[in-house]
């Protein structure tokens, strides 16, 4: 049975996805497919590429990020985003994968952004990777656009923030959510980042509950209490992830040996539709 794991956005909480997949490899889980979008879809796309998860959160947790803040007002965010790319890129080149494009990947992978000039969700089935990662993180107000052929992207989460609708339409067999954002909090935000942050996911927070319905497994791990820009909980968040990742690794496991269950068949690609992906 063919396993896919949908990740969802929530900045440094969502680190929480790096203990959840190191979990599925320490307990001999493989991934078949990976759909993400903003952080999601950053640390989908690593692994979705090969880098060793553990490997991966060795160098987050090693690298200088305050060399990350590059100031761009005027270019449609406070930050211009240009040294997250370059961090991501020193990493890829480590490994020699700073030219991979998305359609050549091991493991299947979809990032999800969104185009300002069409107001529509822009998937990334193929292309640079380097740049898909870039795009799926350009948190609107805060980290400048994309421009992409004839688009201007910027983080999915405006639209599909929890992109496991797309992990169905691909025909996996089975769907894993990982959810990491926090419900509503009713108080004043502190500062402009919470502003900008907040007003972003309450846009999400919709459709991100309805894509929930795709998923036969939603993780949740314990990190609501954690700022979404917050970079000194980076640890803290990939340890929650791993912690509820094991809660389930049982049933998850058990998922190899079983067949299609009868009521997700209707969800599979017919031959003609598999042919256009």
């Amino acid at each position: 049975m063919t396993i896919g794991v949908a990740l969802g956005g929530g900045a440094v909480r969502g680190l929480a996805h790096i203990g959840v997949l190191k979990a599925f490899k320490r307990h001999g889980i493989p991934i078949d497919f990976i759909a993400g979008t903003s952080i999601g879809g950053a640390i989908g796309g690593l692994v979705a590429a090969g880098i060793d998860i553990e490997e991966l959160e060795s160098f987050i947790l090693s690298y200088p990020w305050y060399r990350l803040v590059d100031v761009g007002v005027g270019k449609g965010g406070i930050l211009s985003g240009n040294r997250i790319r370059d961090a991501l890129m020193e990493l890829l080149k480590q490994k020699g994968m700073a030219e991979t494009r998305i359609e050549d990947l091991p493991i299947p992978f979809r990032a999800v952004s969104v185009d300002l000039i069409k107001g529509q969700p822009y998937i990334w089935e193929r292309g640079p990777l380097i740049l898909a990662i870039r795009a799926t993180t350009s948190i609107p107000g805060i980290f400048a656009p994309v421009t992409y052929q004839d688009m201007v992207l910027v983080d999915g989460g405006v639209l599909n923030n929890l992109p496991a609708d797309l992990i169905r339409q691909a025909g996996v067999e089975r769907v894993i959510a990982v959810d990491v954002e926090r419900e509503h909090e009713a108080r004043e935000p502190r500062n402009l980042w919470e502003v900008i942050y907040r007003s972003y996911t309450i846009m999400s927070v919709a459709l991100r509950r309805s894509n929930l319905q795709y998923a036969d497994r939603v993780l949740r791990p314990n990190v609501g209490h954690i700022l979404a820009l917050d970079l000194t909980k980076m640890k803290e968040s990939i340890q929650a992830g791993e912690e509820e990742a094991l809660l389930h690794i049982e049933e998850i496991r058990k998922w190899r040996l079983q067949a299609v269950p009868d009521n997700r068949r209707e969800h599979l690609p017919t031959e003609t539709e598999t042919a256009r992906h």
